[in-house]
């Protein structure tokens, strides 16, 4: 799933572009959207010391703090955020050049334009990302490098192969971003598996691939065991 935002001071605007998003999912089966849509920059950044977005759609003239010059201060703490500015104007290409913006799009926008658009964000990129806060920091982790979440009170620990994430959330809404992703597990209350990262099962427990070990919940290793061979091959 990816996560959308909208910033244009101009309301009709915002929800064209709205409108031209949900078209675009309609073309696309399996792409999915959380949308949120801001009139102001202020109400942009505000969210974005909360919330961390894969796609950005930023009208040019906003208010006293211009597209540009909110695509730099995303920049500051998210390098990976896809960004592409919507205007009526073509005074701006440099700019959106330096901040390595997908696309400028010339107001009023063409249906064909925007869908070219998505697509260099969405069609060709097959690999899969759980996009996070850890320290300040905001990360896209690829999914598939994911070996378990496991809970530490009101923080959460994802740890991948490479490294560990400590984030601020709760088990239901790390499930909920990877909803799309079949083989994602939560085992009892407080972890959540990659099923393709476990190296082996019993009806007591079950090993990650870095040795990690869970206890099985009673009664749930055929489920268990029927998903590990049907996402191990």
């Amino acid at each position: 799933m990816y996560r959308v935002a909208i910033c244009d001071d101009e309301k009709s605007s915002a929800a064209e572009a709205a409108g031209l998003l949900e078209k675009y999912k309609r073309s696309k089966p399996g792409v999915e959207f959380k949308l949120d849509i801001f009139n102001s920059s202020i109400e942009l950044l505000g969210a974005m010391e909360k919330e961390s977005y894969d796609i950005y759609l930023l009208d040019i003239y906003i208010d006293k703090m211009n597209g540009i010059e909110i695509a730099d201060t995303i920049r500051k703490s998210d390098n990976s955020g896809q960004i592409i500015f919507m205007t009526s104007s073509n005074a701006f290409y440099k700019d959106a050049f330096r901040i390595h913006a997908v696309h400028y799009l010339e107001k009023p926008i063409l249906e064909e334009e925007f869908f070219s658009a998505m697509d260099r964000v969405c069609v060709q990129e097959e690999v899969k990302f759980l996009t996070v806060r850890d320290s300040g920091e905001i990360s896209r982790i690829p999914v598939d490098e994911i070996l378990y979440i496991q809970s530490e009170d009101h923080y959460k620990r994802i740890m991948t192969e490479k490294k560990s994430y400590l984030v601020r959330s709760t088990m239901q809404m790390l499930m909920d971003d990877l909803g799309d992703v079949p083989y994602f597990y939560l085992l009892g209350k407080n972890v959540i598996i990659n099923l393709k990262k476990i190296l082996r099962i019993t009806k007591a427990s079950l090993v990650m691939e870095d040795g990690t070990e869970y206890s099985v919940p009673r009664g749930t290793y055929r489920v268990i065991s029927e998903l590990v061979l049907q996402y191990s091959f």
